[in-house]
């Protein structure tokens, strides 16, 4: 078991910071996240894809045009990432709702092509099988009641209804090792809580849950890394697992964004430690003693995440949608 202080995480290799990132796969396809992954891998920062196993059977969806992984050559560039050492993670069966058969078939399909069940989820918009989503991820009562009253959010998940036809959540508890809940404002997760992920005893069908920072498009991201932060990030010896949609305008007719590649060679040349997601995840459950929420603890993170949310709504930054190029093609003149 790694060593630590009272205030401090021992790092592997000596490093001095962990950094690494989750990739909604909304709006992606092999033209718009090829670039940026290509050029993860050139300077070392080794991350985590999620997919959608399956086409979606609908006409009508705000994801059409994304790739999964039935799109031949997309489901071959996705093998090669876990081949160079990226993580493949699982953002539900399909880009819209996915009864309990689907989500079986989809982690099954999901095994075939890359070679294991994924060890990390999380759920997309508003799919009816998400697992713990909506008002389900709070413990207590009067934050269930705010999400209500506070969100357009009102339907009701149903991952981890035993009686609901959207139920898969033995087969999750079974399969899938960490689930994303909550996201916060800033790039430094261990000002949030001790470590980033934790047990939460109520969710009977999740293992383990984790948070993560959050920056929903390419100028959010460049916003959140941009080198200030990346030196208190450095400095305060965090912890980031940064949420992102790499399909959402980082990638322009083939070229990723220069700002990003500029942020992303400054952060390479740091002192930290850029492992997927679920190996990050891994070795901090090393420090087991901070891993089980009290009832408490999940009052204050619940508490913040509702602070968090209303800065990114006020702080929200649009973006060139470059995806669509993408996305419908055929479209463009």
């Amino acid at each position: 078991m790694p060593n630590r202080s009272k205030t401090d995480i021992v790092y592997p290799d000596g490093k001095d910071f962990i950094f690494t990132i989750f990739d909604d796969t909304d709006v992606a396809t092999l033209g718009n996240i090829q670039p940026i992954y290509d050029f993860l891998d050139s300077v070392g920062i080794y991350t985590t894809k999620s997919v959608w196993p399956l086409n979606c059977d609908c006409q009508k969806s705000d994801y059409l045009g994304s790739h999964t992984l039935e799109h031949e050559v997309y489901r071959k560039y996705i093998v090669s990432l876990t081949e160079k050492g990226f993580e493949i993670g699982f953002h539900g069966a399909s880009m819209e709702s996915s009864l309990r058969e689907k989500t079986q078939k989809g982690l099954e399909y999901f095994k075939d092509v890359v070679g294991y069940y994924p060890s990390t989820y999380a759920c997309h918009a508003g799919n009816m099988e998400n697992m713990y989503w909506g008002q389900s991820r709070f413990k207590h009562q009067i934050f269930k009641d705010l999400y209500r009253i506070l969100s357009n959010d009102k339907t009701e998940y149903q991952g981890e209804k035993e009686n609901s036809p959207f139920f898969w959540g033995d087969v999750c508890y079974n399969k899938i090792d960490y689930i994303r809940t909550f996201t916060f404002s800033d790039i430094n997760l261990l000002k949030i809580r001790s470590l980033p992920l934790y047990i939460n005893k109520d969710q009977k069908y999740s293992r383990y849950c984790f948070i993560t920072s959050d920056a929903d498009n390419v100028n959010e991201f460049n916003k959140i890394l941009c080198r200030t932060n990346q030196e208190r990030l450095e400095r305060e010896r965090g912890v980031c697992i940064l949420t992102t949609h790499f399909g959402k305008g980082f990638v322009k007719r083939g070229k990723l964004n220069p700002v990003t590649q500029d942020l992303l060679t400054q952060l390479s040349r740091r002192n930290g430690w850029f492992a997927p997601v679920s190996k990050v995840l891994e070795y901090l459950k090393g420090f087991r003693g901070e891993t089980s929420v009290q009832n408490d603890n999940l009052f204050s993170l619940e508490l913040k995440w509702f602070v968090h949310a209303f800065k990114r709504q006020l702080n929200r930054l649009p973006y060139e949608k470059t995806e669509l190029e993408y996305l419908f093609p055929k479209d463009l003149k």
